[in-house]
Formats: structure tokens, C-alpha cells, sequence
């Protein structure tokens, strides 16, 4: 048989008998594979005039992508005996750069673009090749034949890493005291001390304060430290005045709230403010004023006597003053009170749960690492009680370190990166940051940190630094067939 025939014959075998290589069973040079971030491009040049094809047959070659069980197809090349070349010219149904004439035609060089995504393992490009009549009076032949593998080694899994991120354990809490503060407007008319049910909203100013001190009351894990009681009176009038009536109005308020709490008498504190000029300060700034710079100046001099600033300030302002004493100053007669009260340490993680469920706000940053225990890493619940406690505690390095673990678990790197924000810079941190560039593909960020943290002692770190410089090197080898 002749040389020429044999060739073409080797077309039609399959992949598994191509003993010699595909480039000079097709006739095929210079292949090569380009590859981008997105894109991966194939050359080859096919030489027509290597076949020997029977006239009334086409063969077909169709390079074709195959990655992850997936198969691209790209253009087709098709080289034609005589009476099929002249054929498909007639009906229209070929151009030069589609139809070659075996025999004849030039070299085709040949590139086509396909969409990329780099994965493990491996890739390939094969070459499908179709032999068959013009007339289709005898079955295709088909043969499948590798022209590129492309190897990508193993990746790292960067997330696995994150799935078994080590959470910090928080120091157990000596004391948790917590303090609910608030204020009530009460309104006492001007010079009095004694409580006009009537006027304004009084009655449920007061009321208020007994709220939230039952509140605490009620709370079976909570135990009343102390009550502070702070009565403030407006800046008109002697000051000698002002520094009896903020003090007679906040025992008037002080024995009603004991009278109505059933605390005893020695957790009451009292304390008195006789002239509320934060609070003015607060008012004015806030405000669009006349004379407003100056008023602020004013208020702020350190080196007015306090016993003679109301009595200037309505000298120098004469103005604006009727307008503060009516609109302004009555809110400024005020009692601000500061519930101190101790909670309970809890030890049992059953119990941990009830209170998180019923208010978290009871549990101490130790109790709530001690509750994600009760939970598989990685669920859902894991992952409440860890933010819960990063938004208990925003000014914690811990909480904000093990939320930030939390997030990268579950792939949420935006939320990791505003955790980590918040965290002053160690071992821990460090390692933290270079995951997280990890899992954003910024590998000699990620080396940065990562050796950092491991220089202070990090074996997380140590870990995954062979990882990330084995991610930094070139992913790709190509063998042509």
C-alpha cells in the first residue's frame, strides 16, 4: 500500500492504537497552546497536501477542548478529494480558509480561542477525525486523537484550610458587671422641688426608671449592685439655688423610685448637677442660634467663676436668652440614672443556650466560646454564635478573629477582611491575613503574613506556607503529541 494511504488510513483507527504521534499521522506542525486567565488558545498548521484522500471523500478534523468532563468544540478543518472539493464549491457550501483540496492546498494555519478556567489535574486538546463519502452512501469513520495535554498540577484547596481555622479560647471573666443608664425628663416648674404629676409627662418619665430597674429585677441571673440617681438643673437663677434645687429634686425622684422598686435603701446612690451646661452646650451646638460661636466660646471658658456664669451669659446674650429659658432650659431639669447590676458566671453549655437564646447579651465572650463547642464546626449554629459575639463585642481582638475564621469558612472573604480590620497586629492576625489573601489568589501577600505570623510562633502558619509557594509556581505543563 502506499505511504500516502497508510497515513490516511491511521486516520480512522482509535486513540488507543495511534502508536506513532498524532502530528505525523494528521500532518499536522507547530502546535501550541497559549493559555490567560480566561482564555486558552490553540495553533497548529495542517499541510493538505500530505493526503492522499479517495476523490469523493472529505475528511474532517475538529480540535476539541476537554477539561472537567466537559468537550469544546472549536472550527473544523476540512480537506477534500477532487470530485468532493469541486462539489462543495458548487453548492456554495465552503470558503478557502474551510475547505482544503487534499493534494493541493497550501499549509492552513490554523488558531482558534475557547473560554478557560484553570483546574487540578489535567486538560486536553483532542483531534476528532471524520472521514466520509460526499454522497452518504457509506457511513462516517470516526478516530479521536490527542494533540495537547495540559497538566495543571494540584491546587490548593485554600478553604479547607479555613474550614479548620483555630478559634481562639477568651480569657474566663473575673466579674461580668454590666450598667443600663438612661434619663427621664422629668419637669419640675421653675424654683420647685416637689413633682407635679400633671406637668408635661411626668408621670411616665418616672415610670420609665421603674421599667428598666424592674427589668433587671426580674431577671432571675441578674443581681442589683447599685442605682445612681443624677438630678441636673437648668443654668437661670443664684447658683446656691440651682445647687439645692438639682439636689431636692433627686431625692424627691430617689424616694419614689425606692418607694415603688422594693430595692433597699443602700443601693441608692444620688448625685446632683446644678447647672446643666453640657446639656446646653449639647442644645446650641446642635442648632442654627444667633451668636451661636460665641455662646459655645462662652460656655467653654474654664476661667468664668461657675457661681457667676448664668447670671453673665443672660448679660451677654440678653437676645437669645428668653428664647433658652422657654424653649430650652426645662429639658434641662433632668434626672439620668445608671443601673449597676452583676450577672451570674455560667458553666453548664445547656444552660449557656437557654440564655443565649432567651438574651446574649448575658453571656461573657469565654461563655460563648464555651457554647460554640455544643455546635459542629462549620454549621450554622457555629457560625451565630461567633458573630453574635463579635457584635457583642466590636472592640475585642478575639471576637473579631474568630468571626473573621467564621467568615472565611464560609467563603464570605469581604466580611473576613471588615473582621480583620478591627484586630491589632500578632501571630494570630498575621496568619489570619494571610489566609485571607490566600483565598484571594494574592499569594505573595499571603507569603508576607503568613511567614510574619510564623516567625512569632505560628504552626498554623508553617503549615501553609509550602501550600502558597507551591500556588505561586507556574501551574502549567504542556506536552504535544
Amino acid at each position: 500500500m502506499n505511504k500516502k494511504l497508510i497515513a490516511m488510513a491511521a486516520i480512522l483507527l482509535p486513540i488507543a492504537a495511534a502508536a506513532q504521534s498524532t502530528s505525523d499521522r494528521l500532518h499536522i506542525s507547530q502546535m501550541n497552546v497559549n493559555k490567560g486567565d480566561t482564555l486558552l488558545t490553540f495553533n497548529m498548521t495542517v499541510d493538505p497536501k500530505a493526503y492522499k484522500v479517495k476523490s469523493n471523500h472529505i475528511v474532517t478534523l475538529t480540535p476539541q477542548y476537554v477539561s472537567n468532563g466537559d468537550t469544546v468544540p472549536m472550527p473544523e478543518i476540512r480537506i477534500a478529494g477532487r470530485k468532493a472539493w469541486y462539489a462543495e464549491i458548487r453548492e456554495n457550501n465552503a470558503t478557502p480558509l474551510t475547505l482544503s483540496r487534499a493534494g493541493k492546498s497550501l499549509p492552513v494555519e490554523y488558531s482558534s480561542t475557547v473560554g478557560y478556567t484553570p483546574l487540578s489535574g489535567s486538560s486536553s486538546i483532542i483531534i476528532k477525525a471524520d472521514t466520509a463519502n460526499i454522497c452518504n452512501c457509506k457511513p462516517a469513520r470516526t478516530g479521536d486523537f490527542p494533540a495537547v495535554d495540559i497538566n495543571e498540577p494540584p491546587v490548593t484547596n485554600f478553604l479547607e484550610y479555613a474550614h479548620n481555622f483555630r478559634y481562639i479560647a477568651p480569657k474566663d471573666t473575673a466579674d461580668k458587671i454590666f450598667n443600663l443608664s438612661g434619663r427621664a425628663n422629668i419637669i419640675f416648674k421653675v424654683n420647685r422641688t416637689d413633682i407635679d404629676w400633671t406637668y408635661y409627662t411626668n408621670h411616665a418619665e418616672l415610670d420609665s426608671i421603674l421599667k428598666t430597674i424592674n427589668a433587671v429585677r426580674d431577671n432571675e441571673y441578674a443581681t442589683v449592685e447599685r442605682i445612681l440617681l443624677t438630678g441636673y438643673a437648668s443654668p437661670e437663677g443664684p447658683y446656691l439655688n440651682n445647687v439645692r434645687l438639682a439636689k431636692g429634686r433627686t431625692e424627691v425622684v430617689r424616694k419614689y423610685v425606692e418607694d415603688h422598686s422594693g430595692f433597699p435603701n443602700y443601693v441608692f446612690e444620688t448625685a446632683s448637677v446644678p447647672e446643666d451646661w453640657d446639656g446646653l452646650r449639647e442644645w446650641i451646638e446642635a442648632s442654627s442660634i444667633p451668636n451661636k460661636h460665641e455662646m459655645l466660646a462662652f460656655i467653654d471658658d474654664a476661667s468664668i467663676p461657675i457661681e457667676k456664669k448664668n447670671d453673665l451669659f443672660r448679660a451677654k446674650f440678653p437676645n437669645d436668652y428668653p428664647f433658652l429659658l422657654q424653649n430650652v432650659y426645662p429639658v434641662l431639669r433632668h434626672t439620668d440614672y445608671r443601673i449597676t447590676y452583676r450577672i451570674k458566671k455560667f458553666y453548664d453549655v445547656d444552660e449557656i443556650a437557654k440564655v443565649f437564646e432567651k438574651d446574649p447579651k448575658m453571656l461573657s465572650l469565654n461563655e460563648l466560646y464555651l457554647l460554640s463547642g455544643k455546635y459542629p464546626q462549620g454549621s450554622p449554629e457555629y457560625y451565630k454564635v461567633f458573630m453574635t459575639a463579635a457584635a457583642m463585642y466590636p472592640d475585642s481582638d478575639i471576637a473579631n478573629l474568630n468571626a473573621a475564621g467564621c467568615a472565611m469558612s464560609n467563603g464570605n472573604l469581604q466580611a473576613a477582611r471588615m473582621y480583620l480590620e478591627k484586630v491589632g497586629h500578632n501571630a494570630d492576625s498575621d496568619y489570619a491575613w494571610g489566609m485571607l489573601y490566600a483565598m484571594e489568589e494574592d499569594y505573595s501577600k499571603a507569603l508576607e503574613y503568613l511567614k510574619k505570623a510564623a516567625a512569632s510562633g505560628s504552626t498554623q502558619a508553617e503549615e501553609v506556607i509550602p501550600e502558597v509557594e507551591d500556588a505561586m509556581a507556574p501551574r502549567q505543563s504542556i506536552v504535544v503529541y
